[in-house]
């Protein structure tokens, strides 16, 4: 690329670079044009035609005439991913820049400071064509398992049956004792519940040899120790 090309630069998202990436795996279009990119991106034809496939030109991976070429063939081919790349960097890109970053480990911020400057561009434009560059740097053909789409449809659990309430199974209540001493040789155990409501029957079973003033005590014991309960 002549060093005075300074103002125009590819960009293309990684995402958008490893999914066409895997249909050319699958198969190389005879023709590449706006409809192939739209369909295949799940992207308007208008935003294919002005962003995507212009990148592709600039790129090498499309010719003028529309069609795939040589590199094309090259760039789907896992073994020569990186070579690729590092063709498209000298094909495209100024020597200056080559020079000044080569290695994979490259600060995308200290790219975008040099684009900013060569390109006379905003961050945001900058960002874009450091993030390409970095993105061919590296050939990490990795990133395509990482980037892109699963195309796969997940079966859906969903039914179209109304889905019955669940039936809630009793919930066990606790079961407290209450004690009560009611004689001085006589206590009664009384279960008290935690439920809003409560029903307390209560036996008690006196000594046919217990005197009239006993089973008065009786009475009164429990008067006195059931008098807070409350149903």
């Amino acid at each position: 690329m002549a060093e005075d090309k300074k103002n125009g630069f590819p960009t293309i998202p990684a995402a958008n670079w490893f999914s066409l990436r895997e249909k050319f795996k699958q198969r190389v279009p005879s023709e590449i044009n706006p409809s192939y990119i739209a369909s295949a991106l799940s992207m308007t034809t208008a935003s294919a035609g002005a962003n995507v496939l212009p990148a592709l030109r600039s790129l090498g991976i499309v010719g003028e005439d529309g069609k795939p070429t040589e590199l094309a063939y090259d760039w789907r081919d896992d073994d020569k991913y990186e070579e690729v790349c590092g063709k498209i960097i000298k094909n495209v890109y100024p020597q200056s820049l080559q020079d000044l970053f080569h290695d994979s480990s490259t600060s995308l911020e200290n790219l975008k400071s040099w684009f900013m400057r060569i390109a006379k561009v905003g961050e945001s434009a900058a960002m874009k064509f450091a993030r390409t560059y970095l993105m061919l740097l590296q050939a990490d053909i990795k990133q395509a398992k990482e980037l892109t789409p699963n195309t796969a449809k997940p079966k859906s659990t969903a039914t179209n049956k109304p889905q019955k309430e669940a039936i809630k199974s009793p919930r066990k209540v606790e079961q407290k004792v209450v004690e009560v001493q009611i004689a001085d040789n006589e206590r009664v155990q009384i279960p008290s519940s935690l439920t809003p409501s409560l029903h307390i029957d209560i036996q008690i079973h006196i000594s046919p040899e217990s005197s009239a003033d006993q089973i008065d005590k009786i009475f009164e014991s429990m008067a006195k120790h059931l008098k807070g309960f409350k149903a």
